[in-house]
């Protein structure tokens, strides 16, 4: 009998589907219900007492503390594409494999990506706030909104999100150019693909900079002073992959000081005392950077598409067929790599 935990205290609604598509002698965990947690997590306190004796966790918030306590666990199905609330070097100590739902969001997100890009360029926010405010907008160098067509569009992570945006971006004639870790002949939907060594040039010769890498130990802070500065005065920064891949006080000083044309972002940046750390954005800028009036922001909401939930559950419950079947899923993360 494999015991398996859903650590989401909505998971009973989506268990008939689960059932169908796991074999037989699987048995399900449910915590019980908290009016304190939302569907889509549980009580901490839960998690940790039910997972003592599972063989396998699927759930968008583990905590540490019932991976430390699990003494039958292999594995971890995280029903999410971002991995960087995992303690990697634990799963690693204990022979736990992880898998996640890379993939499942790219096109939500690609879509957000856009809409943002668009919204920036074309002054959105500000010309429906003059709407509202029945301000007549004098045309003029300072109200004027930017062309997108022809501009170039620098993606930093073309993976199947970056790879998504690349696409969306060549719809609307821009010249795009990836940066990603390991440069191949393959380009995609790029026009022109560097490394990270080549990252500076990159950003001088852009219009529009999207982030779209995971947060790991090698891209956090990745954009900071010098990487601003050799951004163009007239190009714009969005961020979809997480807040700490920019340097908050370098960001809110570019922006100020008008080294940079604007920013957007639906993601923002983590704080110590919240639990789980970075999951929701309580405060997004402790410097007011979501004030600045070069600034658009959502919140973590890229990926809140009819459906959704139910995708990301479907390709959770599909790495734990593969593992169960004896495969290595095929979206098992590289516990090494960090994603």
């Amino acid at each position: 009998m494999t015991k398996i935990l859903l650590a989401w205290q909505d998971a009973p609604r989506s268990l008939p589907q689960i059932r169908a598509t796991l074999p037989a002698d699987c048995e399900f965990l449910v915590p019980k219900h908290s009016p304190e947690y939302g569907p889509w997590e549980a009580d901490p306190d839960e998690v940790i007492r039910l997972a003592r004796d599972v063989d396998i966790i699927v759930g968008w918030n583990v905590p540490r503390e019932a991976l430390l306590g699990a003494s039958r666990l292999k594995h971890v199905s995280s029903p999410h594409a971002g991995m960087d609330l995992f303690d990697f070097k634990l799963f690693r100590e204990k022979g736990i494999s992880l898998s996640n739902a890379r993939g499942v969001n790219a096109v939500a997100v690609a879509e957000h990506t856009i809409a943002l890009l668009l919204a920036l360029a074309k002054r959105i926010p500000a010309h429906d706030v003059a709407v509202k405010r029945t301000d007549w907008v004098q045309w003029s160098p300072d109200t004027a909104s930017a062309t997108v067509t022809g501009k170039v569009a620098a993606v930093l992570g073309l993976g199947q999100v970056g790879g998504e945006i690349a696409k969306r971006c060549r719809g609307l004639e821009m010249t795009v150019i990836g940066v990603r870790k390991t440069p191949s002949a393959d380009k995609g939907c790029a026009d022109e693909v560097r490394g990270p060594e080549g990252l500076h040039d990159v950003l001088g010769r852009s219009d529009f900079v999207i982030l779209a890498v995971p947060l790991t130990k090698t891209t956090r802070g990745m954009i900071g002073e010098a990487e601003l500065q050799a951004m163009k005065p007239s190009a714009f920064l969005i961020n979809i992959g997480r807040g700490m891949l920019v340097k908050e006080a370098a960001l809110h000083d570019a922006l100020v000081m008008g080294r940079i044309a604007g920013f957007a972002a639906d993601v923002w940046f983590d704080y110590s005392g919240r639990s789980p750390a970075g999951y929701h954005y309580d405060v997004p800028s402790r410097l007011g950077i979501h004030r600045l009036p070069n600034v658009i922001g959502t919140a973590n909401v890229a990926a809140n598409v009819a459906g959704m939930r139910e995708r990301m559950i479907a390709m959770g419950v599909e790495n734990i067929k593969q593992f169960l079947s004896g495969q290595v899923p095929d979206r098992q993360v590289n516990l090494d790599a960090g994603y």
